[in-house]
């Protein structure tokens, strides 16, 4: 199984698995450069891959926490190229990438910090991997002031591995667990709101 995974939450990160391995992967830790890398770093992986875009099987999207603008860049971009290629797209928490990262290394529970912006940070706390090896988070995402992550033993992650989003959704494909979808998780309102109707006297 190809699966193309991708991730704007944070940075920018792409890679290609099939059937749990990583074949490549890209990552770029800029936070307002989403929409012109998306693109480039697909291509890139896909000929590192020695894939196209119809050999893929799946692809999946980090649905946040993240900013509002940067975060839907990614599953817009997840979203559009499924549909070219006429395959499912699914979502993954980007924290419990991060989470899978730490926890196969050890273990035990973990702290996921990533930059909200505003002098806040995004925070999902994990205590462990369940029985088919997924991350399992204590508590829905949430913010703290950025000077609560410097008393924290965690850092705060500048980017979120695409390669453990992929692997993510390629375990639970194999313990049949159900997929999530593509809807964002806001732990805030986004910036920008409609506005409110003049009052016309």
């Amino acid at each position: 199984m190809n699966i193309l995974a991708l991730d704007t939450s944070a940075g920018t990160s792409v890679a290609i698995a099939r059937d749990g391995v990583t074949l490549a992967r890209r990552d770029e830790s800029d936070t307002r450069g989403h929409a012109e890398a998306v693109g480039r770093l697909v291509s890139e992986v896909l000929a590192e891959a020695q894939l196209v875009a119809a050999d893929l099987d799946l692809v999946v999207v980090g649905v946040g926490p993240g900013p509002f603008t940067g975060l839907r860049v990614g599953i817009a971009a997840g979203i559009g190229l499924a549909a070219g290629i006429e395959r499912p797209v699914v979502g993954v928490p980007s924290h419990d990438a991060v989470a899978l990262a730490r926890l196969e290394i050890e273990p035990t529970a973990t702290t996921v910090i990533t930059d909200a912006r505003r002098r806040e940070v995004f925070v999902t706390d994990y205590s462990g991997l369940d029985a088919h090896g997924l991350p399992v988070a204590a508590a829905d995402a949430r913010t703290e002031p950025r000077a609560w992550a410097d008393d924290r033993p965690e850092p705060v992650v500048a980017e979120v591995p695409a390669a453990q989003l992929a692997h993510i959704a390629w375990l639970r494909q194999q313990a049949g667990v159900p997929q999530r979808g593509t809807d964002p998780i806001y732990v805030r309102q986004p910036d920008v709101s409609r506005a409110k109707p003049k009052r016309v006297l």
